[in-house]
């Protein structure tokens, strides 16, 4: 048994000033309580936190990779590099720039990574597609512009499916309903989200029955059409904005550029903050692509650019997103650390093991100061990382 004390814990909606919290010899939260109400056994290792949070491990469901590889190509690398940040559940993200042999080479590299170590951080794989309108970053490179056929998607499903718990689409693709059908038949739970489309908001409205949960960085990934010149149209963020049972990604970056620091604050609260998942959408690239400012692209430290100087996701961790958005809206740092951890896990349907701090789910738990600068990570209650370093 492990007794975090001295801390204050971050719960689900409000924080306990002064907290204890147990941790099993099974890996699991034992106790998350008023440090008056917890007792702890004789002989359990005591870890002080120094006064500093004891939050829930963060959760980023949409990262393409480190800042210089690809989880397709050496996913224990970024698991290494994302876990010492504080991310202690990843889904690594492909990208429709990736063949289908590279998709599988990569799939099967995550599977083996995913077992040990700090590979157990990878919870699954999030599909940027391969189905969306081809229109977001690295143009050149996407590979998935054709029809829709069985002949490539069943062996895409048949390599990767058991692993994927989401498939980003665009709804206002010619085929894509046969595509989401045969996934459906595999998997009746399967998440889908709105990804890079500019779909209506009719058409996003024709595929509600298919657990379409999820907006793929909301507001950096396409927009419908107006009915006129100089109006706007409804399409993908205008229907999470809609329906209350999606949640909305957000990439929050230091300057603002993926999202209008206004316009986030807007997304928040129509969403409402259970509604919104932080993620990196980290794209790290090895080539020395930069900004086309020229082209009205605001830069960002954080943020990765693609061999047109055009936005491509970015360089972000997950701590420093949620500083970004304290930054930015005003919302504080319990509001922000369930933008990362509850949330996420709820639209992934995993919140019975982790996204919270509540007696038997997974001690997968990180100590922070008050700006969620992380000082220790817990992996089911083993110490993985501390000040920046791997254990």
């Amino acid at each position: 048994m492990k007794a975090i004390v001295n801390t204050k814990l971050i719960m689900e909606d409000g924080i306990i000033w002064d907290g204890a919290l147990l941790i099993g010899d099974d890996g699991l939260i034992a106790a998350a309580d008023w440090a008056d109400k917890v007792t702890v056994p004789e002989g359990a290792e005591i870890i002080d936190a120094g006064g500093r949070y004891t939050a829930p491990g963060l959760i980023d469901i949409h990262t393409h990779g480190s800042d210089d590889t690809g989880f397709h190509e050496d996913p224990a690398a970024c698991a290494e590099y994302f876990v010492k940040h504080g991310q202690t559940t990843v889904l690594p993200t492909f990208y429709c720039t990736l063949t289908l042999e590279q998709m599988l080479e990569g799939a099967d590299k995550v599977r083996k990574a995913s077992k040990t170590g700090v590979g157990r951080i990878m919870d699954g794989l999030y599909m940027e597609g391969p189905y969306m309108n081809g229109a977001g970053s690295n143009q050149k490179y996407i590979k998935w512009t054709g029809d829709i056929l069985p002949e490539e998607y069943v062996p895409l499903y048949e390599g990767l499916g058991d692993m994927v718990r989401v498939w980003a689409i665009d709804p206002a693709r010619k085929g894509i309903r046969g595509f989401m059908d045969y996934v459906r038949e595999q998997n009746p739970k399967a998440i889908f989200a709105i990804g890079h489309s500019n779909c209506t908001m009719e058409e996003c409205k024709k595929l509600s029955g298919y657990n379409l949960k999820i907006r793929t960085h909301h507001s950096d990934a396409g927009k419908a059409p107006g009915r006129a010149q100089g109006t706007p149209g409804a399409g993908g963020d205008e229907y999470s904005l809609y329906n209350p049972d999606v949640y909305s990604e957000v990439i929050v970056d230091e300057n603002g550029v993926h999202v209008v620091p206004d316009l986030l604050k807007m997304i928040i609260r129509t969403k409402g903050v259970e509604r919104i998942c932080l993620i990196t959408d980290s794209m790290g690239s090895k080539d020395d692509f930069r900004n086309n400012e020229k082209e009205g692209i605001w830069y960002g430290p954080d943020l990765n650019y693609d061999y047109r100087g055009y936005l491509a996701g970015s360089r972000l961790t997950l701590d420093n997103a949620c500083r970004n958005v304290m930054k930015h809206t005003g919302y504080g740092l319990c509001h922000a650390i369930r933008m990362a951890t509850l949330n996420p896990a709820k639209a992934l349907g995993i919140a019975d093991r982790v996204g919270s701090l509540e007696a038997g789910k997974k001690a997968n738990l990180i100590i922070i100061d008050d700006m969620v600068h992380v000082e220790k990570v817990f992996l089911e209650g083993g110490l993985v990382a501390e000040n920046g370093k791997l254990c």
